[in-house]
């Protein structure tokens, strides 16, 4: 799936694919590019502090299934932040769907 797929989803104002190292590789909307930037360096530095979480999670609930993370949100009151792999979007809460949001994420990041 392109990021403009996702681009068009209700809500959704910004997105990008990044490399480990939180370098952009693609990005699309209304981000100027230094935005872009910083939204996918904090994307590759929430998703290691998640997957951090998780496994402790599932060391000490002994719980399976939630390691590796498959995603992380940041809701504020007006903004979103979403991410699944080496994607990231931000969207506006008044007018997204989160589920549909991260589906696509999925299905982008696992291409």
């Amino acid at each position: 799936m392109s990021l403009k797929k996702i681009l068009v989803l209700d809500g959704v104002t910004a997105v990008c694919r990044f490399r480990d190292d939180g370098v952009v590789m693609e990005a699309e909307g209304m981000l100027p590019p230094d935005l872009m930037v910083r939204l996918a360096k904090f994307a590759q530095w929430y998703r290691r502090m998640v997957s951090g979480n998780t496994d402790l999670l599932s060391l000490f609930s002994q719980m399976r299934g939630w390691s590796p993370s498959q995603g992380w949100i940041v809701k504020g009151d007006a903004t979103t932040v979403c991410s699944v792999g080496n994607m990231v979007c931000l969207v506006d809460n008044a007018q997204v769907s989160l589920n549909r949001v991260m589906q696509a994420l999925g299905e982008a990041a696992h291409e």
